[in-house]
């Protein structure tokens, strides 16, 4: 068979898969509902862990009433069969209508959800022209994650718009334990540690714990650490869309009565004698640790208690049986300390409007870049005042 005979073959075999898909755009929490049982079907046997895209999630995500409304879930059918899914929301900002990820800003990742029989590009072609033409000016997509089902795509499809960043992860299959595992870690690095456990441990001692689902203490724990995250990101000058209002801390209080769904909230914390040092938390999902967020005391700073409970929480994550540990973005240090592998993730657009091609180059290629720089730049006394001066004028 010549070249151009087996891409003729080709094209009309991706033709007819995608005549025989079909594609219906679910804008009711009852259109979710009633697909709960093909959708849980589908998370499980999706070739990516889209924690994020789950379920519980979605269904958590639409407690808000304003992303209720604006739903839009791009699901595809073979026949009577869900093979793919891909949740998201149109959230109206400054005039512009942005088709975006329905968890946004909560969620980490966007992703799809997709059958591993089915092809991403074929699928994504099949959906286009209802993206097209929801209505949307322009489609940001944010944290698309290197291995999901979205990525390739929208490397060749849409334009990469901000800096590229990565999402640090574990496979804790490698060891048979975790000893096995932390004589991967360098020397030096061991050393460094060490030093700092047993200069606390000889003053009023370390211990560490595991908070689950079902304790009550769970809500407790992470509210704290929410307000804790709050100041730190203040006091450091830095921005938060997840942070701002009282969504996300709403959102968890939904998330965490969806038990037996799959995805389970979970908490560490490591204390030096009474008091708490350090707190993470984050999700269990596909025997995936998702380390949501960390919080830390800040009379601690000198002994890196984000770094020494690390080490904790993996230790941790092989008593569980947990195959998989993600950092999620971004790739900071401490993060590194633990592992050598990082996921690319980079965020995309694609106008639809004269004013989504506006925004696209004029703000997010161009504008918002600059500025962050800026801002960035600046030492943390001055960046913490003129934050805290723009919340202000904002409101």
């Amino acid at each position: 068979m010549t070249s151009s005979t087996h891409a003729s073959v080709q094209q009309r075999l991706a033709t007819k898969a995608l005549e025989d898909l079909s594609v219906c755009v679910l804008q009711t929490r009852e259109d979710l509902s009633e697909h709960k049982d093909q959708w849980q079907q589908l998370e499980h046997s999706a070739r990516c862990s889209a924690v994020f895209q789950s379920f519980a999630w979605t269904m958590a995500t639409l407690e808000n009433s304003k992303v209720a409304q604006n739903l839009r879930i791009f699901a595809v059918f073979d026949e009577r069969r869900m093979i793919a899914a891909l949740p998201l929301r149109i959230e109206k900002q400054n005039g512009l209508r942005i088709l975006t990820g329905l968890a946004e800003p909560f969620q980490q990742y966007s992703e799809m959800l997709l059958d591993p029989g089915y092809t991403p590009s074929i699928i994504l072609e099949l959906l286009k022209p209802h993206l097209q033409n929801v209505g949307a000016d322009i489609i940001h997509l944010r944290q698309i994650r290197e291995g999901g089902a979205l990525y390739d795509y929208a490397s060749e499809y849409f334009t990469e718009v901000g800096e590229v960043d990565g999402a640090p992860w574990l496979d804790l299959t490698q060891w048979g334990s975790f000893e096995d595992y932390l004589k991967s870690i360098s020397s030096r690095t061991r050393k460094t540690i060490r030093n700092q456990r047993n200069r606390l441990h000889k003053s009023a001692g370390l211990s560490h714990r595991i908070i689950r689902q079902t304790d009550t203490e769970l809500e407790t724990l992470i509210l704290s650490s929410l307000k804790g995250r709050e100041s730190w990101v203040e006091a450091m000058g830095y921005s938060s869309r997840a942070l701002q209002g009282d969504g996300l801390q709403q959102f968890l209080l939904a998330l965490n009565k969806e038990t037996g769904s799959g995805c389970e909230l979970i908490a560490f914390e490591l204390k030096h004698g009474d008091v708490p040092i350090s707190t993470e938390w984050g999700f269990l999902y596909k025997h995936c640790y998702f380390a949501y967020m960390a919080d830390w005391n800040p009379d601690y700073e000198q002994s890196s208690p984000g770094k020494l409970h690390q080490m904790d929480v993996i230790e941790a994550c092989f008593a569980l049986g947990i195959d998989r540990i993600d950092f999620l973005k971004p790739a900071s240090r401490y993060k590194m300390t633990w592992t050598s592998e990082v996921a690319s993730v980079f965020d995309v657009v694609s106008p639809l409007s004269f004013k989504g091609h506006l925004h696209a180059q004029i703000w997010l290629q161009n504008l918002r870049p600059l500025a962050k720089r800026f801002v960035l730049a600046l030492p943390k006394g001055p960046r913490a005042f003129l934050m805290s001066s723009v919340k202000k004028i904002i409101g």
